[in-house]
């Protein structure tokens, strides 16, 4: 350890180096000092300060040095001896002193008027006149800021301040025994203070008005890293604020903490220090298909590293090879075309490397499909995928659906890829390949098949080194996880235990979704909340009429509700962040942190529409929808931006713009990809004639006794109401191409008393598309009552989640016991 002292006239660096030498320091000097030289003669010899006493010993070499590289080659080759010197003097020379990461520089500063009295005492003990206050502040500027000579700039770089106002060496004494100097935790923080160190460092790029924040995330690769505490194992997030400073051990505790519209800019530190080995790779060709951070998330969750696929010459070059997809098959084969990559991947498979397609990438195997006729596949499976007929049921098949293997029998439970005929898994698509029995079979192909309707499709399909899902392993929980570690580690074929065959159903499961209404609080942090009839603040208690209504942390809840079998989750941001660039929209942080733990979809919805940026840049819908799939959305939802496009389409005589958000968007990355959330309230009136409105007829006449009503549309959350009815913009937005509609209602809101039928069964009989219900959940009785008495294709709850009253599971169960096919979560892969 060397410590260099610097600081100005008499401030007591002398004195300091004096203590450490009593400390077993030893001092380093410079042959030819240089000296703060004034302009009158004879004040030199009264600024030779050096009063230091040496330590005597006949055994020490002499410690003067002609230049100060020599000085500091001395003191590298000694590093581990501790080192004092006062004797630098230039900013050369005190930068090349910092590389050396056993030197600290300590700057001394005291009041100018008790260094003059220490240096009048000086100068008595040197049979000197001593000068007058203002000389010696004249003097004391010139030696701290000339241009030549001054040392202010030593001082700026101290990586330790001292304010020495000592009134005696035994009191300085004392203060320097409490201080340590020679604590090398100066030299290397632990690890706390270098990660609050980064996390400071990150707040620099806070973007927030109310407060710098920052955080810094160590990232552990494979356990332990060789000299770290054991509770810094745990992945602990260290957050930095103006106020005061937290070391959270939960990552997402520090994540929700200090934010106030902003993404809180973070440092991941990833430490390789001693690491065992590295995590086996897998190449990922990412052709702009939707959420593919979830399936990078799954990979890494099965103990594999994802390296990406940019050139057709690192398809060559892979070993294990999946191609994911979404939306239409068309733009995907053609995206494929144009860069170049379709002839690598049939060479990739000819070769007899593993492969393996999802969804898009599953039918791409296929000669082609009628989503595109023009458009020619892979050719690997002479078959042709085939729209689902949506006569009798919903197009397209969204959520949770079986995929259980043709060949295993009564007598043979084999399964392929890690499949269970008991496990459910999630399906999104319009297409499919129709299963012929025995056909690929009499091929060498091992198919799993699932059921929608009458109709049964081919689920999952594998043959030597190629295995495709038509539904999404990421998206698909644990089983999904489940096949995705099979196919990586080679694992084809297993065998079943018969409590792993019996009892399996097949068919598409009722989704249960758990709504998460995310806003930020009047403290400016991000909460879950829930309103009444769209009205989250409190209405009683200590903060009645003011504040928001605090539910619980996006992330934490998020998972909570996954760990209890939610099919999906829904984000729906409720606050409009105006003053925050959209790249760094808090909900899109959100996404990612919950897409690391949350292994079926998402859903975000709030401020999908063509907007402006804070700096004045015009950002389209399909941009922003593309932040939030690439920041692990599956679905997003548009929201007043569809009630405005459908008043639009009418006044255009019902044709298309091709320019609307859900044009655009579902035309990128499919129709599934786009869910409507439709707003309505009732209006009542005496009788049909009265309005222009589709009308039905209700079975709960209003305090008027009016027995007849139409529901509004509504925008702005609720706050304005638009003269278009639920049926028209329905059936609007599945023109432009919505997959799914999200259908709330004001009236129920918050209301606890059961989803609003008439208007989920009026929604149902106007659309082919799949309808969300929502909006008065309260009990389970009312999941098995929608769907006893409508044929909505998945019931959404909020409050009597997020205020525990009851669970997803218990709603499940309930279910379960009516008769109702459900989805189980599996807990272990």
């Amino acid at each position: 350890m060397l410590i260099g002292l610097c600081g100005g006239i008499c401030a007591g660096k002398h004195a300091i180096a004096e203590y450490l030498i009593q400390q077993g320091f030893q001092l380093l000097e410079l042959a030819n000092k240089s000296q703060s030289h004034l302009p009158e003669s004879g004040d030199d010899l009264r600024l030779q300060a050096s009063e230091i006493r040496k330590k005597e010993d006949p055994k020490s070499p002499e410690l003067t040095f002609q230049d100060p590289d020599s000085l500091l080659d001395f003191a590298t080759k000694r590093w581990q001896e501790r080192w004092v010197t006062t004797d630098i003097a230039d900013a050369t020379t005190l930068d090349r002193f910092l590389l050396r990461p056993f030197f600290l520089l300590v700057s001394v500063d005291a009041p100018v008027s008790l260094r003059w009295k220490r240096f009048a005492d000086r100068c008595w003990r040197r049979q000197l006149d001593p000068p007058e206050l203002e000389k010696f502040v004249m003097w004391n500027d010139h030696n701290l800021y000339d241009k030549d000579i001054g040392r202010v700039y030593l001082t700026d770089k101290a990586q330790l301040r001292l304010f020495n106002s000592s009134s005696s060496l035994e009191e300085l004494h004392s203060a320097l025994e409490i201080l340590d100097l020679a604590d090398e935790q100066r030299l290397r923080p632990n690890w706390d203070q270098y990660f609050m160190q980064l996390a400071s460092l990150a707040a620099q790029r806070s973007n927030c008005m109310k407060r710098r924040v920052g955080t810094a995330t160590k990232v552990d690769v494979h356990g332990a890293i060789a000299g770290m505490e054991e509770e810094s194992v745990s992945q602990p997030v260290f957050a930095f604020t103006p106020k005061k400073m937290h070391y959270w051990k939960q990552a997402e505790s520090g994540f929700e903490r200090g934010r106030y519209s902003t993404v809180i800019p973070a440092i991941t530190s990833v430490l390789l220090a001693q690491v065992p080995t590295a995590m086996p790779t897998v190449h990922l060709l990412d052709y702009v298909a939707g959420n593919i951070r979830s399936l990078v998330n799954a990979i890494n969750q099965v103990g594999y590293d994802v390296e990406w696929v940019k050139s057709p010459e690192d398809v060559k070059n892979a070993d294990k090879l999946i191609l994911p997809g979404v939306g239409h098959f068309g733009h995907c084969l053609s995206q494929l075309e144009k860069g170049g990559f379709l002839e690598p991947i049939r060479q990739h498979i000819q070769a007899g490397k593993p492969f393996m397609g999802i969804c898009v990438g599953l039918q791409a195997l296929f000669q082609g499909s009628e989503e595109d006729n023009d458009v020619p596949g892979l050719g690997v499976i002479p078959m042709r995928i085939q729209k689902f007929d949506d006569t009798s049921k919903s197009v397209p098949h969204i959520g949770w659906n079986s995929a259980i293997n043709t060949g295993s029998d009564g007598t043979k439970h084999e399964s392929f890829y890690g499949l269970r005929p008991t496990s459910k898994y999630y399906y999104v698509h319009s297409y499919a390949a129709p299963y012929n029995p025995g056909v690929l079979e009499s091929d060498g192909w091992s198919v799993a098949t699932a059921t929608y309707g009458e109709e049964e499709f081919i689920g999952a399909i594998s043959r030597g080194n190629i295995f495709g899902a038509q539904f999404h392993p990421e998206k698909s929980g644990v089983a999904g996880l489940r096949a995705i570690r099979a196919f990586l580690n080679g694992d084809q074929f297993q065998s079943l235990s018969k409590d792993l065959v019996t009892g399996k159903e097949n068919g598409l499961t009722r989704r249960v979704i758990a709504c998460l209404d995310v806003r930020t609080n009047d403290s400016g942090d991000l909460v879950v909340t829930k309103g009444d009839q769209y009205d989250v603040r409190e209405k009683s208690g200590a903060d009645a009429g003011g504040s928001v209504r605090n539910l619980g942390k996006p992330v934490d809840m998020a998972k909570k509700y996954y760990e209890q079998g939610a099919d999906e989750v829904t984000f729906l941001n409720i606050t409009s962040f105006r003053n925050c660039p959209i790249a760094d929209t808090p909900m899109l942080e959100i996404l990612r942190r919950t897409s690391e733990t949350v292994f079926v979809p998402l859903t975000i919805g709030g401020g999908i529409k063509d907007t402006v940026d804070t700096d004045g840049t015009r950002v389209p819908a399909l941009d922003v929808a593309t932040m939030y799939f690439k920041s692990g959305a599956d679905k997003v939802s548009v929201g007043s931006d569809s009630v405005f496009a459908a008043e639009d389409y009418y006044n255009a005589g019902e044709k298309l713009s091709g320019q609307t958000a859900i044009e655009t968007i579902s035309k990128a990355y499919g129709k599934q990809a786009v869910v409507v959330s439709v707003d309505p309230k009732r209006v009542y009136v005496d009788k049909p004639e009265d309005t222009h409105h589709h009308t039905i007829k209700t079975q709960f006449p209003n305090s008027n006794g009016q027995s007849f009503c139409w529901y509004q549309c509504t925008v702005k959350g609720g706050r304005e109401t638009r003269d278009i009815d639920v049926q028209q913009l329905v059936q609007a937005v599945e023109a432009m191409g919505a997959g799914e509609i999200l259908l709330n209602c004001i009236d129920k809101d918050g209301s606890n008393s059961g989803f609003d039928l008439e208007l989920i069964r009026d929604v149902k009989a106007s659309i082919k598309i799949p309808v969300i219900a929502s909006s008065g959940a309260g009990v389970p009785a009312h999941f098995a009552e929608v769907f006893n008495k409508t044929t909505t294709d998945a019931a959404l709850g909020a409050g009597m989640f997020h205020r525990g009253e009851y669970t997803v599971t218990q709603v499940k169960d309930h279910l379960q016991t009516e008769g109702f096919l459900v989805r189980q979560f599996e807990a272990e892969i």
